[in-house]
């Protein structure tokens, strides 16, 4: 990299050029409009269509939250041949099939379609697109496709220091637009769901991090305290450097997304200002990572499917960290517009074909064979059943089961409070921490999948002890006060997993109506009626968790 082009150059270079997992990204022409070539002051300049930046980001953000990028599906497939475990053979599974479904049914891979952004290149001879300004085009587009595509409104804005609401079109979106040189504008377009990103941070160190001892214990710290609550197997992502924290963390979403592939290693740089791409740190992380026995979501050892380590330049005085996830469902899609016409990334339309390739069919029939635990019974054998449940073992969950997360949780809390007796549908049935994407004729609930469970961890001993959420059902890991709630109140905690919510909720989901609270949109509650859900008993009425780390 020339000196002094900085960060921004190497930015328009990778999006330009970008690569799925190793290989070039393969592009199809969209039919829209190419840009008007138009004359200025002796040189040329490129004028998109009007309606086109909408237009592509709609498309582009229809189809990434549907179809995977090919390379992503196969390095799944690839981690589902080596897994090495009955738990982590039927998540790998249950993720690949519910790429078919998705393709299929169009609903979408995961019921947070996540927070929107958009990270662009555009070139000094690229004239906006609109007077609205580019950034307002882009994110137009996106209201477009969370209206078109059934997605989930799960953005929600303060009304005051301690109230929120549902924005309800799920906007704001994150947009950037940056300047470079050229005649061709670049894009990169992403969704990621609150329980990916939530596993972003940024740290501050010093110089002493980089020493060899120094840095593979940080890397230890990094795989030991990832868990699984974010849906792996995962890409990591880990950003040294930086001229700002604010570089730092947006090199490391992009690593994550792909965006960076392009690097040089150590030795292929072509000045010492360069950023680079350490693929032995890469290695060295898959190593520990196999090695966790966190594993996808259910032990084993396939926590990760790649990772992405980048190191920038930066001050002296400063050593900025930045580490996060992709997860399984790994949302992206490349595009650019230059004076041909408008392209966007050709992702996997037909997974099933990738499948059937590997040997499946994504037919998904794991959980009937698996022990059933039905919730159709009295609330008294419904708590023997539980009672009967051990640490550990996986079964197939049948019968009625309510949709209830985090603000409904604050409202059951707040009822406690004030000495109210909690509503009829909050005691005696299981609880499903989730909130599901928009209904279609072909799933009632949309996609459905589970949230992450500890956030409820909070509530749990004050429900439990008036009677409520003696079964809970989420994804990850918990805390001590699940296990100490558990074990005082003989109430279990089953892992459902993460990021097959297109598959769940076709297949899965017989009913579904809305009991109380409409107003809070996703968030509402619900009751579901549930067949062959699979799960892991994570925590039992003993206390005793599967996910417990050794001391």
């Amino acid at each position: 990299m020339p000196a002094g082009t900085g960060f921004s150059g190497e930015l328009a270079r990778t999006l330009l050029a970008p690569r799925d997992d190793g290989s070039p990204v393969a592009f199809r022409r969209l039919d829209l409009p190419a840009p008007r070539v138009v004359p200025l002051d002796g040189r040329a300049y490129l004028v998109p269509a009007e309606g086109a930046l909408r237009a592509l980001a709609r498309e582009a953000f229809l189809e990434l939250g549907r179809f995977l990028p090919r390379g992503r599906l196969e390095a799944l497939l690839a981690a589902r041949a080596a897994a090495s475990t009955e738990g982590e053979r039927l998540v790998l599974d249950a993720l690949a099939a519910n790429a078919v479904t998705a393709a299929e049914t169009g609903l979408p891979l995961c019921q947070d379609t996540g927070i929107a952004s958009v990270h662009a290149a555009r070139g000094e001879r690229v004239l906006a697109a609109s007077e609205r300004g580019d950034e307002a085009e882009l994110e137009l587009g996106v209201a477009d496709a969370w209206k078109a595509g059934g997605y989930r409104s799960s953005v929600v804005a303060p009304r005051n220091l301690f109230d929120e609401t549902d924005t309800g079109d799920n906007l704001p979106a994150a947009v950037s637009v940056r300047p470079v040189t050229g005649e061709a504008y670049a894009f990169l377009f992403a969704a990621k769901g609150g329980g990916s990103s939530n596993k972003s941070s940024l740290r501050q160190e010093t110089r002493a991090l980089l020493e060899p001892e120094a840095f593979d214990a940080f890397l230890r710290g990094f795989v030991e305290g990832l868990g699984v609550a974010a849906c792996p197997p995962y890409r990591l992502a880990i950003a040294i450097g930086g001229v700002s924290p604010e570089e730092t963390l947006e090199a490391m979403k992009l690593a994550a997304a792909g965006a960076l592939d392009a690097l040089p290693a150590p030795d292929e740089g072509e000045s010492p200002v360069g950023a680079l791409r350490l693929r032995d740190a890469e290695a060295r992380i898959l190593e520990l990572a196999a090695a966790s026995a966190w594993g996808a979501q259910f032990g084993g050892s396939r926590l990760a499917l790649d990772a992405r380590v980048v190191r920038l330049p930066r001050h002296a005085a400063s050593l900025h960290v930045a580490t996060g996830v992709s997860c399984a469902a790994h949302r992206r899609a490349f595009a650019r517009i230059d004076r041909e016409g408008v392209f966007l990334e050709e992702l996997e339309r037909d997974p099933g074909a990738v499948l059937a390739r590997a040997e499946t069919d994504g037919s998904f029939n794991a959980a009937r064979a698996l022990p059933r635990l039905e919730l159709s019974c009295p609330a008294a054998e419904l708590s023997a059943r539980v009672r009967a449940l051990r640490s550990g073992q996986l079964v197939s969950v049948s019968g009625p089961l309510v949709l209830a997360r985090d603000a409904a949780h604050a409202r059951l809390a707040a009822l406690l409070s004030r000495g109210v007796a909690l509503p009829p549908w909050a005691l005696g049935t299981a609880i499903l921490y989730a909130g599901p994407s928009e209904p279609t004729p072909l799933a009632p609930a949309g996609a459905l999948g589970p949230t992450t469970a500890k956030r409820m961890d909070g509530y749990l001993e004050t429900l439990m002890a008036a009677g409520a959420s003696l079964l809970t059902l989420g994804k990850g890991e918990r805390t001590e006060a699940c296990r100490s709630a558990c074990s005082r109140h003989g109430g279990a905690y089953l892992a459902v997993p993460g990021g097959a919510a297109a598959l769940f909720g076709a297949r899965c989901v017989e009913s579904v109506e809305t009991l109380a609270w409409p107003e809070l949109g996703m968030e509402a509650v619900r009751r579901v009626v549930v067949r062959d859900l699979p799960a892991l008993v994570a925590v039992d009425a003993r206390g005793v968790d599967a996910y417990a780390r050794p001391r």
